[in-house]
């Protein structure tokens, strides 16, 4: 009996299957769980406000969370004709959205007893601004802050993770991170 090229690959294919199933299984069984918790500062006492986020991950893998919002920022606008009169009193606007909020991937591995952390936050906000009398609102400023962050912490101890206190604004930001082993 003859095994056409097609036949044979499919065959090559499942047998490799077969033969990581087992390892891929162990893994994710035997991985570690981690809850990872995020808060961040800003501004300083009384005034402070602070935000706590939480991720769950398996050991080595990745977890994201991402909240915020959607702002429409006008790109344009054009007033179409209206074949021949010139006059026409609709105006269509362009819109762009820009997303705004709190955007946060984390890793967590087990590096010879030794807990490390990798990890990015990005939080973005409207700057407020005071429109002048009878003119349109201008668009928005959007704040921006991201952290790329590569530290060893303690489990289940607090680690502040990144501090900052911005010249030109004087905003203050601050991140403290809690790893704790679930499992």
């Amino acid at each position: 009996m003859r095994i056409s090229l097609v036949q044979q690959a499919a065959l090559a294919a499942v047998a490799a299957l077969l033969v990581h199933a087992p390892a891929h299984a162990q893994d994710s069984r035997g991985s570690a769980i981690y809850k990872v918790e995020f808060d961040i500062h800003e501004g300083s006492g009384a005034a402070a406000k602070i935000r706590r986020y939480t991720l769950l991950t398996a050991g080595n893998q990745k977890a994201t969370l991402r909240v915020g919002s959607r702002v429409p920022v006008a790109t344009g606008s054009f007033q179409p004709g209206t074949g021949g009169t010139g006059i026409n009193p609709l105006v269509n606007t362009q819109y762009t959205y820009l997303d705004v909020g709190v955007d946060i991937e984390c890793i967590v591995a087990d590096i010879n007893g030794k807990l490390t952390m990798h990890g990015t936050i990005d939080s973005s906000s409207i700057v407020e601004h005071e429109a002048a009398h009878g003119a349109p609102p201008p668009n928005p400023t959007l704040g921006q802050t991201k952290l790329v962050l590569d530290t060893s912490v303690e489990p289940g101890k607090p680690t502040t993770v990144a501090a900052i206190d911005d010249p030109v604004t004087g905003r203050q930001f601050q991140v403290q991170a809690t790893v704790t082993r679930v499992n």
